[in-house]
This record gives C-alpha cells, sequence and structure tokens, in this order.
C-alpha cells in the first residue's frame, strides 16, 4: 500500500509521465463488462484480502446476491434488476470507508476500461494537504454514493457549455456536475408535476443544492455567467 502511495504522489508531482502510473500496481483496472464477483476479488486484493465474501440464494435472474464483510461491518450489495459495476464498487467502498477510500482515475473514463486507486484514509489525506484538495480531485475523484461511472450518460451541448469556462477540467469531472444539475432538474419536474410534496422536495432541493456547492468548491469548477434578460 506504501509502494501505491509513492507511485501516486510520484504521478501528481508530475502528471506528464503516466508510464509509471499504468505500469505499477497502483491501478485496480476495471473493464465494463467484468463480472462482479471479480471486481470484488480486484479490489479486496488491493487493500491485503481483508473482505470477505458469502453468496445468498434470492431467486433473482442475475444470481445469487454477494454479501460483503469487513471486520464488524456486513453489507449486501443492493442490486435491482442486474448486477452492475457501479453499485459493485460504490458497495466494496462503503463496506471499507472507515479505514480505505477508492478514487477514480479521472483519465480513464473516457475508455471502456477504468482504473481505480484504494488507500487507506491517511494516506489520501496527506496527498491532500501536500497537493491540494483540487489538484488531487482533478485526477483522482472520489467514489460517493451518487457518482455515477460506467453508467454515465451526458449532455454534450450543457457539457461544451461547461467546459469552455473549465478548459483545465477533466471530461468525467464535467459530467459528474452535469449529473448532479441533471438530477436537480428530475426533482423540479417531479414538482411540477406533483409527483413529490413540497416538504419532500424543499428537502431534497436543499440537499442537491448542498451537494452542488460542495462539488464546485472541491473541484474549483467555474460556472457559466448566466445572461440577464
Amino acid at each position: 500500500m506504501n509502494k501505491s502511495n509513492e507511485v501516486i504522489k510520484g504521478f501528481l508531482i508530475n502528471p506528464q509521465n503516466t508510464d509509471q502510473l499504468w505500469e505499477s500496481k497502483a491501478l485496480v483496472e476495471i473493464d465494463w463488462r467484468e463480472y462482479d464477483e471479480d471486481v470484488v476479488k480486484y479490489f479486496n486484493k488491493a487493500i491485503g484480502n481483508m473482505i470477505s465474501v458469502c453468496r445468498e440464494d434470492n431467486k433473482k435472474p442475475y444470481g445469487d446476491d454477494i454479501i460483503l464483510i469487513y471486520k464488524d461491518r456486513q453489507l449486501k450489495i443492493p442490486y435491482q434488476e442486474k448486477m452492475d459495476r457501479d453499485t459493485t464498487i460504490k458497495s466494496i467502498n462503503e463496506v471499507i470507508k472507515d479505514d480505505f477510500s477508492i478514487r477514480l482515475l479521472v483519465d480513464s473514463a473516457e475508455d471502456d476500461t477504468f482504473a481505480f486507486c484504494v488507500l487507506p484514509n491517511e494516506q489520501w489525506e496527506m496527498l491532500e494537504k501536500e497537493f491540494g484538495g483540487n489538484n488531487l480531485n482533478r485526477y483522482f475523484i472520489k467514489v460517493t454514493p451518487k457518482i455515477k461511472m460506467f453508467d454515465l450518460q451526458y449532455d454534450v451541448v450543457e457539457y461544451s457549455r461547461l467546459k469552455n469556462v473549465n478548459p483545465g477540467a477533466s471530461f468525467f469531472t464535467i459530467v459528474s456536475y452535469l449529473e448532479i444539475e441533471k438530477r436537480e432538474k428530475n426533482l423540479t419536474e417531479q414538482r411540477h408535476k406533483r409527483e413529490i410534496e413540497l416538504k419532500v422536495y424543499l428537502q431534497q432541493k436543499k440537499e442537491i443544492s448542498s451537494e452542488k456547492e460542495k462539488f464546485i468548491s472541491e473541484y474549483g469548477l467555474k460556472l457559466p455567467e448566466t445572461k440577464s434578460v
């Protein structure tokens, strides 16, 4: 794990030199067609095989559920109609979050195979202090419960609008912010159609607004100026 930290540190010192990072064992590479059982194995190996796995028959088409056990925590991966990489990775991150954190290598997110790094929380904190939160987040984005990775879709026009005022921001950073905006628009539409109560709408609106502000601050995003009528 210390070797992974040193490799990532070396990359942050010189982001143009990616060869050492890609050739190292610091990255956990996941193809979008990967079996979810294998995804668990890859991340488990990265933290020293500290996760135990159980299976539970659920009579669902996708097969047995996967139950992750880490120390005194137990979590059944909450798949819906089918297994998917996003849910698996976010669940792994959730069960180990007291000790480790998974981050996505941003520059890998434009391919079919994504690369992730998992480090102890204190090592991520040290890297953040040394290189700055915005700089670290520019290259390694946090895996959060609401992040979309392999399932990510985006509006090309909206992407261009944000990219114009953030030329140095990565593709994945911009589309991740657009995903938050999309959830905000969907919430407003639900309220207009009276599909949710006002109290619920206001609470969720507040949560999304807070999420947007935090994201803008952490990743140093600028928003396009709103034209006055």
